[in-house]
């Protein structure tokens, strides 16, 4: 599900980023392109400075099938809910030295890899999920040298919550570069100042500044990818005012 140009996107950045100053976080790998990616550019990495391979790469995924996917990546006949892993290992199978792979819910995880110097999202499918990324991997990022890439940036209209995200800490991460669709890449400018990372952040900020968080964000891009960002802040609001008008009314005295 990458494009050409988000596959050469995570080529680069493990063949000319990577330092070995931190760990690789390969969040939402489905069937491994972006594993397959990162790895081989780390691999031409380390042959280039006569390092040898370890697994620096941590590779995320709940390695279920989606009924979405049923007849578009796996036959209609499969079942939601089962098992990709197989698939998996055997498309990064001549890369496994570089791989530790972590099977199930990253939010039930704990990070326990050091310092994180590329962060590739492409799991983060609901708030919760992003403002836990923030708040335990955040953290670990290296000022002046981590990469985020946030893979759902420009795609479609059902992920807001990244916007909110990246342009509430604005100040912290300058944008490098975008794929045209999709991807868009940040690096941390400089470490974030205490109290500064909030847990929960999209989870609470005021619906008010959601809605300016997401403007900001669509102001910093041509008209066509500027359509995509102001398509996802207009779904964004109406599910979250949705979600409020289904919630029940508080109780009487």
């Amino acid at each position: 599900m990458l494009s050409g140009n988000e596959l050469r996107l995570l080529r680069f950045l493990g063949r000319h980023i990577y330092s070995g100053e931190g760990a690789i976080v390969d969040a939402g790998c489905f069937l491994g392109g972006s594993t397959l990616a990162l790895a081989s550019g780390v691999r031409r990495n380390l042959a280039g400075r006569q390092r040898p391979e370890r697994p620096v790469i941590h590779s995320y995924d709940l390695f279920r099938i989606e009924d979405w996917t049923r007849g578009l990546f796996f036959p209609r006949s499969a079942r939601a809910g089962d098992s990709t892993r197989a698939a998996f290992d055997r498309n990064v199978a001549s890369h496994a030295p570089l791989i530790e792979v972590h099977e199930g819910d990253i939010t039930a995880s704990e990070w326990t890899g050091g310092p994180i110097e590329i962060l590739f999202v492409d799991l983060a499918k609901h708030w919760s999920v992003c403002d836990w990324i923030t708040e335990h991997l955040f953290p670990r990022l290296i000022p002046g040298r981590s990469v985020v890439v946030q893979q759902d940036y420009l795609w479609g209209t059902h992920t807001g919550w990244l916007q909110v995200t990246m342009e509430y800490y604005r100040e912290e991460f300058e944008m490098l570069c975008d794929t045209g669709l999709n991807s868009v890449a940040f690096r941390l400018r400089k470490r974030f100042a205490p109290g500064r990372l909030r847990a929960q952040l999209v989870e609470r900020l005021a619906m008010g500044d959601k809605a300016a968080l997401m403007d900001r964000a669509a102001s910093r891009f041509p008209p066509e990818q500027a359509a995509v960002l102001h398509a996802a802040k207009a779904h964004f609001l109406a599910e979250l005012e949705g979600a409020q008008s289904a919630a029940p009314a508080p109780a009487g005295p």
